[in-house]
């Protein structure tokens, strides 16, 4: 620091806050150069008892004396902290001295977090938040296993458990994506998904300083465009008539089909309760909730498949203690369930929960005359253009019927 450098500390009372008690609080301000900060002396004393244009107690109770000689120390503390600083060549700040006072190591001394330390402590405090506003359950898992992600990826591309923020950049992201592509074998809107996960911590080293250059300035998320899959109406029914004894395909079917009508996502189906489900005056069954993803509200009529499903379970254990509409059952075991359906159904297509949503979006509702707009408020989508990609994929089965007819 220059000589010339501008050093000063003041001591500042401040009324303590949520006591009746009528006592103030000491702190002291550093400032070095116009940057302040400021420490709390954990120190109280009556209201009014401290001067600051006198800088200390203008009594002589006992009370007074006490502050003033602690305030002298403090004082004489300070400045002896600058000057051991300055014989140490330390450029000064106010930050420094405070946390020399506070027998803290010297800010410059504290290392930056590694990757991951960042991504631990970012799903450490998102945890916290699960139950507010975007932290949900779901998105603390994804989370979780995008870090898992890229502790893999450092593992594997430069054979260390971790990495400084410097490392980085445009080739890390780089390589991260064939990484993807070329040992986990995803395709390409999947391994777009993973990076873009990372794009959040990025994001939160470059803003605590950590990361200088953003790598997405020059790597680019793009995403290709694919067919949505949805069942037929044929499909729909010869699923919903087929006969299945294994109670564990059966509730599969029942919970997918329920989807169908209805255009849930499975996320919502499995916390879906009775309190969901009321009747309108004119006695229709309407089920209103919000989706989990997005908060989003969305209410859909209980269609007569859909009714017939949810009476079906009127007894069972699930339904009577927790009052769920259609028992839970784990996304894993869900999906690898609906492959096993699909062979029984006979259905040659990748069945997925997600398909059952598109199913209803387009089969069950445009195709019926549904307006594009109820279609998206049923979904609970926060945008009707989310919901107009469903609008294409129907326009493109009629256009496949039609030429298949005409094939014909």
């Amino acid at each position: 620091m220059a000589k010339h450098a501008t050093f000063s500390v003041i001591f500042v009372p401040r009324a303590k806050k949520n006591t009746e008690q009528k006592k103030e609080k000491l702190y002291a301000r550093i400032t070095v150069d116009g940057q302040r900060v400021e420490i709390s002396l954990s120190r109280d004393f009556s209201t009014g008892l401290f001067n600051p244009k006198a800088q200390r107690c203008l009594g002589s109770n006992s009370e007074s004396k006490q502050i003033n000689d602690f305030v002298s120390i403090v004082n004489s503390d300070l400045n002896e902290i600058r000057k051991k600083l300055m014989l140490e060549g330390k450029e000064i700040t106010a930050e420094l001295i405070k946390a020399r006072y506070k027998g803290l190591p010297d800010p410059d001394d504290i290392p930056d977090p590694t990757v991951l330390d960042l991504y631990d402590e970012h799903n450490r405090k998102f945890k916290e938040l699960i139950g507010t506003k975007n932290h949900s359950p779901s998105t603390y898992q994804r989370h979780l296993t995008s870090k898992g992600h890229v502790a893999a990826f450092i593992q594997h591309q430069y054979g260390k458990e971790d990495l400084t923020w410097e490392k980085v950049d445009f080739s890390f992201l780089s390589n991260f994506e064939h990484y993807f592509k070329a040992v986990r074998k995803c395709n390409h809107n999947s391994t777009m998904k993973y990076i873009k996960n990372l794009g959040k911590i990025i994001r939160l080293a470059i803003g605590e300083g950590y990361l200088t250059k953003d790598p997405f300035d020059r790597f680019k998320l793009t995403y290709e465009q694919v067919d949505r899959e949805i069942l037929s109406q044929e499909e729909i029914d010869n699923m919903a008539q087929l006969s299945i004894p294994e109670a564990r395909l059966d509730r599969v079917r029942d919970m997918f089909i329920f989807c169908v009508y209805t255009g849930i996502a499975f996320a919502d189906v499995c916390n879906l309760r009775m309190q969901h489900i009321f009747k309108d005056h004119e006695g229709t069954q309407w089920i209103k909730n919000k989706r989990i993803k997005t908060k989003v509200e969305f209410m859909i009529p209980v269609l007569d498949i859909p009714k017939k499903i949810i009476e079906k379970y009127n007894d069972h254990p699930q339904r009577q203690s927790l009052g769920y509409v259609i028992p839970k059952i784990s996304n894993q075991n869900y999906n690898t369930y609906l492959k096993e359906l699909a062979i029984r159904c006979k259905i040659d297509k990748n069945l997925t929960s997600h398909i059952a949503r598109h199913t209803f979006a387009t089969t069950v509702t445009l195709a019926n005359g549904v307006p594009l707009e109820i279609v998206s408020k049923m979904l609970g989508h926060t945008d009707v253009k989310t919901t107009q990609i469903y609008a294409k994929v129907h326009e493109k089965a009629i256009i496949n019927g039609m030429k298949k007819l005409l094939h014909r």
